[in-house]
C-alpha cells in the first residue's frame, strides 16, 4: 500500500482574543497611582518643612548669640527694644550700616541695624524668608528695619523708649522689675523669650500658618500690660465648654464670648470646664504678634540661648515674656500700663 505523502503545511491555529484592561481596572490603577503620588507629595512637603524649620532655628540661635554679645560689649545692658530719634540723640546712639554710612534715625529705632554688626552684617539669617530679594545686599533700609524674620521682646527686654516732654522715657518704667534692663536682671533665662517669629497683624481670626508673612521687628505677649492683644482660639470668638457628663448639656448654653471678660485658656466654673482652642489665633488689637511661619508652631529663642518651637497656647503663659510674671495665674498676669 502506497502511503500518502505528509504535507509540510500546518493547520492554522484557532484565533484567540487577548483580553485588555477593563474601564474599572484602569480606574483602580489610576486611583492607586494618585494615592501614591499624594503620599510622596506629602512626604516631600513635610521633609521640606522640617529642613526649613531646622534652618530657621539655626538662624535664630545665631541672632540670639549676637544679642548676648551685644550685652557683653555694653556692660551687660540688654539691647533697647525701641528708641525714637530723640532717645537716640539723648543716648548718643550712632548706628551705621555695613558700609559705614549713618542709618536714618527712623530705621535705627528698631533693633536690626543695631544687631547686624554682631552678625558680621550677614543679613541672610533674618531676611532669607523674603523671596523678593535674592541678593540680601539690595534689601531696602526700611525693610531691614521693619521686617526681620524674628521679632524682639522689645517691651520687656531693654525697654520701649520714646521722647516725652523732651526727655527719654521707657514704657512701663514705673512698674519695678517689669522690664529687664540687663541680662543679670532676667530671673529665669530658661523661660524668658528674647526673639520669636513675628508679624504685624490686623484684628481678625488667623487659622493657618503663613510662611510668606512679612516679619516684624518686635513681638508682644497676648496681654500687653493690661490690654488683651491676641489669644489662641478655634475661631468664631467662642470658648467651648465641656463637662464630664456631656449628655446633660445643651450646646447652646455652653458657649461664651471671648469678649465677655478676661481671656483665659482653661478653668472651672459651676462644674463646667472652659477649654480654649489652639489651632488658630484671634488678634484683638493691631500689633506685632507671634507668627506660625512653619508647621503651626512659633520658633523662639530664650535668654539662655535655647531654641525651640512653641504652640500659641503655651505662649499665653506670661512668664515666657515678662520677667516678673507670677506663677499664681501666669496666663492672666497683667501690670500697670505706666
Amino acid at each position: 500500500m502506497q502511503r500518502r505523502p505528509r504535507s509540510n503545511s500546518t493547520l492554522a491555529a484557532p484565533c484567540r482574543s487577548v483580553a485588555g484592561f477593563t474601564i474599572v481596572e484602569l480606574l483602580v490603577v489610576i486611583g492607586v497611582i494618585a494615592i501614591l503620588v499624594s503620599l510622596v507629595s506629602v512626604a516631600v512637603t513635610q521633609a521640606g518643612q522640617t529642613a526649613r524649620q531646622t534652618q530657621a532655628l539655626s538662624n535664630l540661635k545665631q541672632v540670639g548669640t549676637a544679642w548676648l554679645q551685644y550685652a557683653n560689649q555694653n556692660d551687660d545692658r540688654c539691647m533697647l527694644g525701641y528708641a525714637d530719634e530723640g532717645v537716640q540723640t539723648a543716648f548718643r546712639m550712632r548706628v551705621k550700616d555695613a558700609a559705614g554710612n549713618a542709618v536714618l534715625p527712623a530705621n535705627a529705632a528698631t533693633y536690626p541695624f543695631r544687631l547686624l554688626p554682631f552678625l558680621n552684617n550677614d543679613r541672610s539669617m533674618m531676611y532669607e524668608y523674603i523671596d523678593e530679594y535674592e541678593d540680601s545686599s539690595i534689601i531696602p533700609e526700611d525693610v531691614i528695619a521693619q521686617n526681620p524674620g524674628f521679632g524682639y521682646n522689645a517691651f520687656y527686654l531693654g525697654g520701649w523708649w520714646e521722647t516725652v516732654s523732651g526727655a527719654p522715657k521707657m514704657r512701663f518704667g514705673q512698674t519695678a522689675g517689669i522690664v529687664a534692663r540687663s541680662v543679670a536682671q532676667i530671673a529665669k533665662t530658661t523661660e524668658l523669650i528674647v526673639f520669636s517669629a513675628s508679624t504685624s497683624a490686623q484684628p481678625g481670626y488667623y487659622k493657618s500658618p503663613n510662611e510668606n508673612a512679612p516679619g516684624s521687628a518686635w513681638v508682644v505677649p497676648h496681654i500687653l500690660a493690661d490690654t488683651p492683644i491676641w489669644q489662641a482660639s478655634d475661631g468664631g470668638n467662642f470658648i467651648q465648654m465641656q463637662t464630664a457628663d456631656r449628655g446633660s448639656l445643651n450646646l447652646e448654653t455652653v458657649t461664651a464670648s471671648l469678649f465677655g471678660g478676661a481671656p483665659r485658656r482653661s478653668g472651672t466654673q459651676d462644674g463646667v470646664t472652659l477649654v480654649q482652642g489652639g489651632s488658630g489665633m484671634d488678634v484683638l488689637q493691631e500689633q506685632s504678634v507671634p507668627l506660625r511661619r512653619i508647621k503651626n508652631v512659633v520658633q523662639t529663642i530664650r535668654a539662655d540661648l535655647s531654641t525651640t518651637t512653641q504652640g500659641l497656647r503655651d505662649l499665653m503663659d506670661q512668664r515666657r515674656w515678662i520677667n516678673t510674671a507670677t506663677s499664681a495665674d501666669p496666663e492672666n498676669f497683667t501690670h500697670s500700663p505706666l
